[in-house]
């Protein structure tokens, strides 16, 4: 009796989950390699922070180092960087390797006669990204809680090695809440898609790797500064940082961005953040199924 051919092929190609289980494969590696980063320049980050404060005997007095090492301290210090600038090189960074590296490669119409409906192929690829861009939040997350505990065992802040100025007693410093830190997280979503479709639209454009993580980081990041100024209004930084509702005293610290004073309100910066990823993403998909993407870059 000839024995029956194992069926799980059969099943993989029949599975609605196996083209987005497809997308993830290219992705991961350059998803461990970029979260390693984030969560190591954010980690040595806080640590060196913290020791700065010990030193000066000021270490009990920095809630925004010492709120790290409660969990959803860490958890909201996580979403507000990948809410920032690290989470900016991470999407676009990913992004250029999905996306632009389908197009570059010259896989894309291969993709396509499989799939002809663009809009799809787009989403799938777009699901894989702000996946393990969630993942990469959660994973640093588990890093600066543990360096910060870490930290203080070894180094409590009640007792310096050297105090230039007096302790006082430490206020402030519980942290959020779990309630905030998980608004944090969602917030951080839809910024994350902000990237994302930042990522889509310049890849279309592009059809190149590096063209695609250059332009999909570096106009917002030499920007940065313009929130500081009068343009501020007509930034999509300046509506980040509302909608994050960054505080003052975690710039450059819980986060790499600026804060924005008198901002609009956190509804309004949403809706303002909601109509330019959605533009990107109608222009990227057009442009994805034009004539051109089916040709690679020469």
């Amino acid at each position: 009796m000839t024995p029956t051919p194992p069926r799980t092929m059969a099943r993989q190609a029949t599975s609605p989950w196996g083209p987005l289980r497809a997308e993830f494969r290219p992705a991961v590696l350059p998803a461990v390699v970029l979260g390693a980063a984030v969560a190591a320049v954010a980690t040595t980050r806080a640590v060196l922070l913290y020791l700065d404060a010990f030193s000066r005997g000021t270490a009990n007095t920095d809630a925004n180092i010492l709120i790290l090492r409660s969990a959803p301290g860490a958890l909201q210090s996580a979403a507000w960087h990948h809410a920032s600038l690290l989470g900016l090189f991470f999407v676009a960074l990913l992004g250029a390797v999905v996306l632009a590296g389908a197009l570059e490669s010259g896989t894309w119409p291969l993709m396509r006669l499989q799939e002809s409906r663009v809009w799809l192929l787009m989403t799938r690829k777009l699901l894989a990204v702000l996946s393990l861009a969630v993942l990469s939040t959660g994973s640093t997350a588990v890093a600066l809680w543990t360096a910060m505990r870490v930290c203080t065992a070894v180094w409590p802040p009640d007792e310096p090695r050297s105090s230039v100025a007096p302790l006082t007693e430490s206020t402030g410093t519980s942290g959020p809440t779990w309630g905030e830190a998980l608004e944090a997280g969602g917030s951080t979503l839809l910024v994350l898609v902000g990237y994302a479709a930042i990522g889509a639209f310049v890849a279309a454009a592009s059809r190149g790797v590096i063209a695609a993580a250059v332009l999909g980081a570096g106009p917002l990041t030499v920007t940065l500064p313009l929130v500081t100024t009068g343009f501020r209004d007509w930034t999509p930084h300046y509506w980040i940082a509302a909608w994050m509702e960054f505080s003052d005293g975690g710039q450059w610290q819980l986060y790499w961005w600026s804060s924005a004073p008198g901002s609009g309100g956190a509804g309004t910066a949403g809706f303002v953040l909601v109509v330019l990823s959605g533009g990107l993403l109608v222009v990227a998909w057009r442009l994805l199924r034009a004539e051109r993407a089916l040709f690679p870059r020469v």
